[in-house]
């Protein structure tokens, strides 16, 4: 007879998350991508379950994390005199999420696969954007200003998920996962990213890709 029974846990992750953007370059006709950079992340999550042969767990919960972002983002211009320079826009941002997943848990031996449904609300969160000049042949480059203002990231988006964590330890794990955004439920757009780019090109920016990956350790306080 298969045995089931229902479980919860409380855990808590550290880390570093990326987030890219691809295909962008396509929509602004620009030959640049934004390129992303690692960033410290950390958060927690509340659990309830429902196991199945003590391998298979289906689960739903409460999360809270701390996001850092910082991504490049670089098109060409030309200044008042017709000279091109590369304009230069690099932007940190950061965010309180609450997250709902809902997901399943497979656990063979002391290795856990994972995935399944999240939705997240953004609390609060800030952006940084430095604006740079850089012209050809220059040793390197000028600041021309600096603006700081709200999160333009979705404010609440859901997406899928997917996650592979080994455990040297019963309640110590590691843990590298991916999000997949593809619904941006604050304004309806079906992207999950950054309304900037959805501001721009409305509708087109359906092909706008926005991964975000994690890699950091995962604490199980309770069980």
């Amino acid at each position: 007879m298969v045995k089931a029974q229902w479980c919860w846990s409380l855990q808590a992750e550290v880390g570093a998350n990326k987030q890219e953007i691809q295909s962008a370059y396509q929509l602004a006709q620009q030959p640049f991508d934004p390129q992303a950079f690692w960033r410290a992340t950390a958060g927690g999550e509340l659990q309830v379950g429902y196991t199945v042969a003590k391998v298979l767990t289906a689960y739903s919960g409460l999360g809270y994390a701390h996001q850092n972002l910082a991504y490049q983002s670089t098109e060409w211009a030309t200044n008042d005199a017709g000279t091109s320079f590369l304009l230069l826009c690099n932007k940190t941002a950061n965010g309180e999420l609450l997250t709902l997943p809902l997901g399943l848990d497979l656990k063979i031996l002391s290795v856990h696969f994972g995935g399944g449904m999240q939705y997240r609300y953004r609390v609060q969160g800030s952006m940084q954007k430095d604006f740079y000049a850089f012209y050809p042949g220059a040793p390197s480059t000028n600041l021309l200003s600096t603006e700081i203002g709200p999160n333009t990231q979705a404010k609440f988006d859901m997406g899928y998920f997917a996650y592979f964590q080994w455990n040297p330890i019963k309640r110590l794990g590691i843990r590298a996962s991916a999000y997949r955004g593809f619904r941006d439920l604050s304004n309806g757009v079906e992207v999950g990213a950054y309304n900037e780019w959805q501001q721009l090109f409305n509708q087109e920016s359906f092909s706008i890709k926005n991964l975000q990956f994690n890699i950091g350790l995962n604490f199980r306080l309770s069980e």
